[in-house]
């Protein structure tokens, strides 16, 4: 298994289109082997708080933080 660090920034349209709010979420995960960066994306998704679900997505990396030795 090797931990992944992601990064995810949304910003969703509030008070009938004329504002917005933002915010950038992070969070670590250990995959297995094979694991996607699709399925590192849609678990992402699934940890940002409820105002922000269904946001418009400006930014998004997940990248390899640790290795096993």
């Amino acid at each position: 298994m090797t931990e992944y660090f992601a990064i995810i920034t949304i910003s969703k349209p509030t008070n009938n289109g004329t504002a917005a709010i933002q915010g950038t979420f992070t969070c670590t995960m250990r995959v297995g082997a094979g694991t996607t960066r699709s399925a590192i994306y849609e678990h992402v998704l699934k940890t940002i708080p409820h105002q922000f679900q269904g946001g418009n997505v400006m930014f998004f990396s997940a990248e390899p933080n640790r290795t096993p030795h």
